[in-house]
């Protein structure tokens, strides 16, 4: 130990005091400048009257040849003359008696072939075997500064030199060991940004290495020959590397667009500068260095002011991580205007870029963890508003079941959320969500106990299921009274509103209720109880609702019913059947409607009103249409055979208008069957020709083109205009049910009825009426002129094989109303 302690001791000696050790023995100091840089050491010597005595402080200026002279003015002793610091240039030392040349040595970076004492601590004698010699040393630097020179004996020496060696290896070794760890894990991450630190810490190695030797004791002699040629070079790239650094870890993770192309202007001009560096003279090299730190300084000032406030932490770090690398650059700027501290260069040089190294792999050590904490806390709740997820959820109400408390869970979704995000954006939806959660979280806390607590056991928890769906779990045994309080907080809160140019765009709500053990026991049962409460909610109004099991059983069999849909048109279990359709005014045949039915195996018969909406929710729709026309055109071509001017009507789902393909396999199907397209006639609903008002122009075009026929089904329960109407040109228009059934006795019914007929022949439409179900209702229409009619009256819907034997019947009737009432 204490042998460590007298090397500590001894190496800040050579730190602080190595200016002052030959002042304090008996040498004598001389210098002089050459301003020609011609003078050889033949010339110096004889021109022993120009030396000047120095103070001990031997400045040197960049470009300048300066020659120094040390003379022994004591007895003879064993010591040698030690060049403590390195410089960005060349030593010369000669050894001279007697006004000759004894010994000479060369002491330049780009040697790499001396030996590493020559590099790490440059030495030659003062005296050998009692002769006493003058040392002449020439100094050539690229750079101002101050050479430290000392006289010790050779165990001085050898003891200095390890202590040196020792912090070169150190030095070097964590700059290598921390920028391999990087690297490794760079490759393992598949992260440029590791990759880019890395390499920064390999050039500031090299370059750090080329300035004190330490290379020669690393790489190979060409290899840091190179190195020390073009650390000018390898400086700037370690900027530009820098540059990407801040890019990697600040720029790109906050997303900041405006600052990409700073970076990458700054990127180009550092390369620049790299390249133009190279045939200039390399005493300027100097003036390129402070224009590339003062760049990459500029950058830095500008992109961490701009996050200093958001991210105050991590800004901090970065600017300690980086400040011992900007103070020894400040140091070496200053030099050259002749600021001077009496410290060795070359290990103030070690001493400050290790601190830099390891500061920064500190950063990156900080900087992981946190994101690890980030990725953990996102894990378990929501990156926009800060609320627990989906996840947090599940816990809390497991916790809950397993220390069996009763609670209730409220799910509530925001209304107008989605047209915030469409008409102000994403970032301001989320940031007027965030502040409406914590008022709403502020208001919940007052209620204290009744709520579930937050981690701090403090702030209430509203959870965030998905974009726009939220939930709270309340405490203690289910009371309506308790619901009602928090969906006023809830509505309250949400109904202020949002300013969008002025006017006030009012969020609504949408809440859904269910509570353990009433109508659940386990959490993911309980979330599909609030949920299918929140979707039974009756439509327009903001009152909430509580599950209901009649509700889930409904919900239940859609499910089935959607997933058995797909499987009953692939096994066949649909079938249609066909209901008579009538000349109102002759009696005769005019054709049918197809009707879709369904038999399921389980289920038995599923009406159309009901598996129809399924249909169309699920996207089984477009399969069950093309099924329809498919199945009804084969039909019609065995019909034709009976009745040649046999017409049949199909009825097309809203959401299959306007679909190409529609078109394209009526075609197809008509051309296959050799059918009359004037004998085909396509029912579309009122409701949906004013749901798809824009494309429905075009597809009623396509549709005649082909030559079909298109009536409106259901007219009177749409609430479309009549010029909409006229502007569509329907051939057909078929009257609602509701108004035919009781048109006998129904003074309502008859006005609709015959202001409809009087209306759709002033159009030039034909008139269809459904659901006439006696002689009464059939005569009234008949005069009211409506064209057509169906009903149970004329026949109920037929399988396909009874209707042809139906129809094989009535073809040889002359009037079938006198048939049917006969």
């Amino acid at each position: 130990m204490w042998l460590y302690v007298k090397n500590i001791a001894f190496l800040c000696m050579l730190l602080l005091c190595s200016y002052c050790t030959l002042a304090s023995q008996n040498y004598i100091i001389e210098q002089v400048s050459d301003t020609s840089n011609q003078l050889s050491i033949d010339s110096i010597i004889d021109r022993a009257a120009s030396f000047t005595k120095s103070d001990g402080e031997i400045r040197f200026v960049k470009g300048e040849a300066l020659w120094v002279k040390v003379t022994n003015s004591s007895e003879p002793t064993s010591d040698s003359l030690v060049v403590l610091g390195s410089i960005q240039g060349t030593l010369k030392l000669y050894q001279v008696a007697n006004g000759k040349v004894v010994a000479y040595k060369l002491v330049s970076p780009e040697l790499a072939h001396l030996s590493p004492n020559l590099h790490m601590l440059p030495s030659i004698s003062l005296f050998t075997n009692n002769q006493s010699y003058d040392v002449y040393i020439k100094i050539k630097a690229k750079y101002s500064g101050m050479l430290p020179l000392s006289v010790m004996s050779m165990e001085q020496y050898r003891e200095a030199l390890n202590e040196r060696l020792f912090i070169a290896g150190v030095s070097s070794g964590i700059h290598y060991f921390i920028a391999f760890f990087v690297l490794l894990m760079a490759i393992s991450q598949a992260r440029k940004g590791l990759a880019v630190l890395a390499a920064y810490f390999v050039c500031v190695s090299i370059q750090t290495g080329a300035y004190n030797g330490a290379n020669n004791l690393i790489f190979p002699s060409e290899l840091s020959s190179y190195f020390a040629a073009y650390q000018s070079q390898i400086y700037l790239l370690s900027l530009i590397f820098a540059v990407l650094f801040l890019n990697y870890f600040v720029v790109v993770k906050r997303s900041d667009p405006k600052y990409n192309r700073l970076v990458g202007v700054s990127i180009w001009a550092l390369a620049g500068l790299a390249v133009l560096i190279a045939p200039l003279n390399a005493q300027n090299s100097l003036v390129f260095h402070l224009l590339g730190s003062l760049i990459c300084f500029l950058l830095y000032i500008l992109v961490l002011q701009n996050q200093f406030y958001e991210q105050r932490r991590e800004v901090m770090a970065i600017v300690i991580a980086w400040s011992p690398i900007f103070i020894f650059k400040m140091y070496v700027f200053m030099n050259q205007f002749g600021i001077y501290v009496s410290i060795d260069p070359s290990v103030l040089n070690q001493i400050f870029i290790t601190l830099h190294v390891v500061l920064l792999a500190a950063y990156l050590y900080w900087h992981d963890k946190n994101k690890k904490k980030q990725l953990l806390f996102y894990a378990t709740h929501d990156k926009d508003t800060g609320a627990p997820n989906r996840y947090m959820l599940q816990q809390s109400l497991d916790s809950l079941v397993k220390s069996q408390k009763d609670h209730t869970l409220l799910l509530f979704r925001p209304l107008v959320l989605q047209t915030i995000r469409l008409n102000m954006g994403w970032s301001y939806a989320n940031a007027h969500l965030k502040k409406l959660l914590m008022k709403v979280g502020d208001q919940l806390n007052t209620y204290g106990n009744t709520v579930i607590a937050g981690h701090d056991n403090v702030h209430t928890a509203i959870y965030r299921l998905d974009d726009s769906l939220f939930a709270i779990v309340l405490l203690g045994k289910f009371e309506l009274s308790q619901i009602e309080q928090f969906v006023c907080v809830l509505s309250a809160s949400f109904e202020e509103g949002v300013d969008f140019g002025g006017d006030l765009l009012v969020d609504q709500l949408e809440i859904g209720v269910a509570s353990n053990p009433i109508h659940a026991t386990n959490a993911d049962s309980l979330i599909q109880c609030a949920m299918q409460a929140m979707a039974a909610k009756p439509a327009g109004t903001n009152k909430w609702q509580l599950f209901d099991f009649g509700n889930s059983i409904v919900s239940q069999r859609r499910i089935k019913i959607a997933s058995a849909l797909k499987v009953a048109i692939e096994r066949k279990q649909l079938s249609l059947y066909l209901q008579p359709q009538l000349h109102l005014e002759t009696g005769r045949v005019y054709g049918a409607e197809a009707l879709l039915r369904w038999h399921h195996p389980e289920l038995g018969v599923v009406p159309p009103g009901e598996f129809i909406p399924v249909a169309e929710s699920s996207g089984i729709i477009y399969e069950l249409t093309e099924w329809v026309i498919e199945t009804g055109l084969k039909h019609q071509a065995e019909l034709v055979q009976l009745l040649p001017d046999h017409t049949l009507s199909l009825n097309i789902s809203g959401k299959d208008v306007g679909r190409k393909e529609l078109t394209v396999q009526l075609i197809e199907l008509v051309n296959q069957y050799t059918l009359v397209p004037a004998q085909i006639v396509l029912e579309v609903t009122e409701s949906a020709t004013v749901e798809n008002e824009n494309t429905l122009f075009d597809t009623l075009g396509d549709y005649r083109s082909i030559g079909l026929r298109v009536a409106i089904d259901d007219f009177g329960t749409g609430y479309s205009s009549l010029a909409y109407l006229s502007q569509l040109g329907f051939d057909k228009l078929k009257i609602d049910k509701r108004f035919v059934m009781d048109v006998e006795c129904s003074k309502t019914n008859q006005t609709i009825c015959k202001a409809t007929c009087d209306m759709a022949h002033s159009l030039g439409s034909v008139v269809v009426a459904e659901g006439i179900e006696s002689e009464q209702s059939y005569r009234k229409l008949q005069n009211y002129q409506c064209d057509i009619g169906q009903g149970y009256f004329i026949s109920r819907p037929l399988p396909f094989e009874d209707y042809k034997k139906w129809l094989h019947r009535m073809i040889e009737v002359e009037d079938v109303i006198h048939y049917l009432t006969s």
